[in-house]
């Protein structure tokens, strides 16, 4: 080949990596994690006292104060926390309202002790607590936590009229749903809640157990339903 050639084919290619598109970037590493979207927090029943349990929130549900009320632990101690609201202030009575104890009860493990009423012992029913499982859950977001446990203590305050089982698939149906309807408002907004625990005695936990998936599927088809 002569020098001219040579030349000519070194000109080309030369022109060639000129126009050639640029190798994409290599990808910078990056310290921790990028937070992401969560489909929907995980459900789970634990055999512990509301009192004892450690989480950032903790979320339990107090009767209308009734003179001769009957109360056993841990109901007797939590209505200590609120006496004089229930007692001279009438709370309890309108049903679904949240409270935040405050400051925090030293016997309390958890960060923070939320109140939210279930009204009247006469008015306690399925939808009732499917009502405070929203409330519920609508005010553990606003807070902005990663966990949350529950206890009804209703059996506790002398309501047994519906099944523990009953009462944990209500409340994790209304839960769940509060939280796949925000989901839904806004599908790329980071809600922080990992991890909802519902507590029971130890005599009703595994009835709980079974009865949580139940309360998950009905949040699950009632979302669909509504998006279709």
């Amino acid at each position: 080949m002569s020098r001219s050639t040579q030349a000519a084919a070194l000109l080309a290619v030369l022109v060639a990596a000129c126009h050639r598109p640029p190798a994409p970037a290599a990808a910078l590493p990056t310290s921790g994690t990028v937070a992401t979207a969560q489909a929907e927090p995980s459900f789970a029943a634990r055999a512990v006292s509301p009192i004892a349990e450690a989480t950032p929130l903790q979320v339990v549900s107090v009767f209308a104060y009734e003179p001769g009320e009957q109360l056993i632990s841990p109901a007797t101690e939590i209505a200590s926390f609120v006496a004089d609201a229930r007692v001279k202030q009438g709370y309890g009575q309108q049903a679904l309202q949240p409270l935040l104890v405050a400051p925090k009860p030293v016997s309390i493990k958890a960060d923070r002790l939320l109140v939210i009423a279930w009204g009247k012992r006469s008015e306690f029913s399925l939808e009732r607590v499917k009502e405070v499982g929203r409330t519920a859950m609508r005010e553990t977001l606003k807070m902005g936590v990663d966990e949350m446990a529950y206890a009804p203590i209703a059996r506790d305050q002398g309501v047994t009229s519906i099944a523990p089982g009953d009462v944990a698939a209500a409340f994790v149906e209304g839960a769940l749903g509060e939280y796949l309807t925000e989901r839904g408002v806004d599908p790329s907004a980071l809600l922080r809640l990992r991890r909802v625990t519902f507590e029971a005695g130890p005599t009703f936990v595994d009835s709980v157990a079974k009865a949580i998936p139940r309360g998950v599927e009905a949040a699950r088809a009632h979302a669909s339903d509504v998006g279709r």
